[in-house]
This record gives structure tokens, C-alpha cells and sequence, in this order.
């Protein structure tokens, strides 16, 4: 036998990056107390964070399409010249082919016009100023939920009926089956008069509409006010609040210059400044959360350099590069992060599972406030991109910085005095 077949084979040696994956997980549960400590920190951070936010984005949800579903619709087809001075002779023509051009256009759901006038409503002896809409009774159900507001009667369903507001009936003392004359000032300086019975009444519990809004035919108000294939408004419904913009852009194209289209943002932007508002205070304190837990991470990733100064310094000795086990703390800090992480989502996903199913009601009180802020009695959650990974991302950005700054300590370690300190 030669000495070269007298010599052993020699193993291959196993990669360093499993060894480094299995002596990492080994090492978190070195000091189980401490780890799941760590871990709860994280856990905590994603739970409150995730629930808050999908509660959050939720009630921006529900406040969305109370604001745009009340009254208002996605987007309002507008003359261009009416949204700077809202004069009764700026309405739109060829209104037939408008609607056959809007409603054949890609994301449109429903498309109804809308005849907008000032009006001197009278009652017996009381008069008061009102606001008349008139409006396709059938086609407005199918984009806003306003009838769903009636308190008394029903909806108009012949040409000579009108549904008006609690206070306004209150003010002109009038009731279901009264009649009303309205005086107006017609589209040629004519005078515009017609009578009317309440066949309802609404409260929406916004003053401004409960005591100065009127609704009717449309074909009552066009004839009123000597008005033929005109309106003032096309309000459009679209597949959601948040395609309001697109939708508004996309439908000035199809249509052109002859209209202007107007998002529900522009018509309510009180409502968009109050989310976004109160988003930035949100998020204002989940970063104040996720910055102490940041904090607990990076103390005990530095008591863990101090600790194990022995076991770095063998490691060191044995020829392993300082980057490698830098490498191997972050890959602890990593476990620590996906055991945070998958405890907070299963503390989180039931709560979120209660506010999707029953939500959360203001309550009888709070009702009223509630309507003002054009919000539902009661909000829901959502599962969102936003909820489920806002916490998580952060986090795992701030766990491997907290484990990353205090190891760069190994790489001026010097191994033997590293070995002389106790392990």
C-alpha cells in the first residue's frame, strides 16, 4: 500500500453558514428568560401597533364612505366655470349624451344628474330660504344613502312631492301631506313658482342640511325653472372613495373642456385634512412605541457583548472572522425578530377579527357627533398592507440595528485578553 493511500481522507469541511444559522438559534435560547423578554417587547410593539392601525384605517374606511355616500358621490361632473361662482345660468348641456359618455366610462358605477336652485319656500304664513334638488329618485339610491336618513313618510314618488328636513318643517310648522310653494328666479329672469307636498322628512343631524335642504323630481325642478336637457351636477359613483381622483381625471378626458370634475377631496376636503391628521398623529406615537422597544433591544444586545466577551474571543482564536460573527448576532437578533413578530400577530389577528365583526360603537350620545364628522354610529377594523407590516418592518430594521452597533465591538476585540475574562 502506498503512503498516499496509507494517508485518511479528509471531510469536507461543513459550511460556515450553516454553522453560523444553527449556532445563532442555539445561542437565543442560551438565556430563555431573557430572550422571550426581548421577544415580548417586540410582540407587544407589533400587537399594539397592528390592532391600532387596523382600527384606524378602518374608521378612515367607514369615514370615507359615510362622507361620500351621505350626499356627496365620488366625483361631481360640474360648467367649469361653476365651482368659483355657483351661478344658476352656469348648468350643463347636451345632458342626455353626457350620461351615455359618463356612464360607458371605465370605472363608473352610476351616473345621475342633479338641478340645484335657491328658493323662498312658504308654508301657510312662514317662509324661510331653502336649497332645492332635484334629483332621479331611482338612480340617487343607487349612489347615496341619504334616504336612508327619513324619519317620517316616505321618499318622493310623483313629480309634485318633496322631502325636506326636520328643522326646516319645524321652522315653516309644517308636516307630512302640507303643501309648499316655492318662488325662485328662473333660468331667463322669469319668476320660477310650483307647489309641493311633503310626502317625508329627514334628519341627517347636519344642521345646514336638516334646515335648508329641499329634494324633488328632477323633471319638477327642469320644468320649474325653465330648464330642458340641463343640469347643474352629474354625480358619479365609482368603485371606491379612493379611486375619486383617477376617476375625476380620466372623466375630464373622456368628456374634455366642457366639464369639470371634481373628487369628493375637493368638495369635502375637511374630511381628507381630518384623516391625514390625525394619521400623522397616529403614527406620531407608534414611532414613540417602537422607539423604547427599539431601545430594550439595542440593552440587551449590549449586555449579550459583554457576557459572552470569552465566547467571542474563542471564536476569534479559532480563526473566525470578526464579520462572521457580527454575522452571527444578527442572525440572532433576526430569530429574536421572527419570534417577536409571530407572538404579536396571534396576540393581534383576534382583536382585529372583533373590530372587522362587531367594531366598536360611539354609543347613543355620541351619536349626533358622529353624524356631524360624517362618521357611522359605529367604526370597524381592516386588515390593511399598512396594519400588518408597518410594526413588523420597523421593527426588524430596529432589531438589527440595535444587535449591529454594539457587536461592532468584536472586530477590536483582542483574543486573548477576550480569554481571560471569566465566561
Amino acid at each position: 500500500m502506498s503512503e498516499a493511500a496509507a494517508l485518511p481522507v479528509r471531510q469536507a469541511p461543513r459550511r460556515s453558514g450553516d454553522l453560523l444559522w444553527k449556532t445563532a438559534f442555539r445561542n437565543i435560547w442560551r438565556n430563555r428568560r431573557r430572550t422571550w423578554l426581548t421577544a415580548g417587547g417586540i410582540g407587544f410593539a407589533v400587537f399594539l401597533i397592528t390592532s391600532s392601525i387596523s382600527l384606524q384605517d378602518g374608521s378612515y374606511i367607514d369615514q370615507r364612505e359615510s362622507a361620500t355616500g351621505l350626499l356627496t358621490g365620488h366625483v361631481q361632473l360640474v360648467h367649469p366655470d361653476y365651482p368659483d361662482e355657483s351661478k344658476f345660468e352656469f348648468f350643463l348641456g347636451d345632458l342626455s349624451d353626457k350620461l351615455r359618455a359618463v356612464r360607458s366610462a371605465p370605472g363608473v358605477v352610476a351616473a345621475t344628474p342633479r338641478v340645484q336652485a335657491f328658493v323662498l319656500v312658504s308654508a301657510d304664513e312662514r317662509s324661510f330660504a331653502a336649497q332645492v334638488l332635484g334629483i332621479d329618485v331611482a338612480r340617487e339610491a343607487k349612489i347615496i344613502r341619504f334616504f336612508e336618513t327619513l324619519q317620517e313618510g316616505e321618499i318622493p314618488h310623483a313629480a309634485d312631492e318633496a322631502l325636506i328636513g326636520t328643522a326646516l318643517a319645524r321652522n315653516l310648522g309644517a308636516g307630512v301631506g302640507d303643501e309648499l310653494v316655492l318662488l325662485g328666479s328662473g333660468r331667463r329672469g322669469g319668476v320660477a313658482a310650483f307647489a309641493l307636498s311633503v310626502s317625508g322628512l329627514f334628519q341627517t343631524g347636519i344642521e345646514e342640511l336638516d334646515r335648508s335642504l329641499l329634494l324633488t323630481s328632477l323633471a319638477t325642478v327642469q320644468d320649474g325653472f325653465g330648464l330642458s336637457d340641463e343640469a347643474h351636477t352629474i354625480v358619479v359613483q365609482g368603485r371606491g372613495p379612493l379611486q375619486a381622483r383617477p376617476l375625476a381625471r380620466e372623466l375630464e378626458r373622456t368628456l374634455g373642456s366642457s366639464v369639470r370634475a371634481r373628487p369628493w377631496q375637493e368638495l369635502m376636503p375637511e374630511v381628507e385634512q381630518g384623516i391625514e391628521l390625525d394619521r400623522v398623529s397616529g403614527d406620531f406615537m407608534y414611532g414613540i412605541i417602537m422607539i423604547l422597544v427599539g431601545f430594550s433591544v439595542v440593552n440587551t444586545f449590549i449586555m449579550v457583548m459583554f457576557e459572552r466577551t470569552h465566547e467571542f474571543g474563542m471564536l476569534l482564536a479559532l480563526g473566525l472572522r470578526p464579520w462572521s460573527i457580527i454575522g452571527m448576532v444578527q442572525l440572532e437578533a433576526f430569530g429574536l425578530w421572527v419570534l417577536g413578530t409571530l407572538m404579536g400577530w396571534l396576540l393581534a389577528l383576534p382583536l382585529v377579527i372583533y373590530f372587522i365583526v362587531w367594531g366598536i360603537s360611539f354609543g347613543d350620545s355620541m351619536e349626533q357627533l358622529a353624524e356631524q364628522m360624517y362618521m357611522p354610529s359605529s367604526i370597524h377594523g381592516a386588515i390593511t398592507v399598512r396594519a400588518m407590516l408597518t410594526a413588523p418592518v420597523v421593527m426588524f430594521f430596529a432589531t438589527q440595528v440595535a444587535a449591529f452597533l454594539p457587536s461592532l465591538r468584536i472586530r477590536s476585540l483582542n483574543p486573548v485578553d477576550a480569554l481571560r475574562q471569566e465566561a
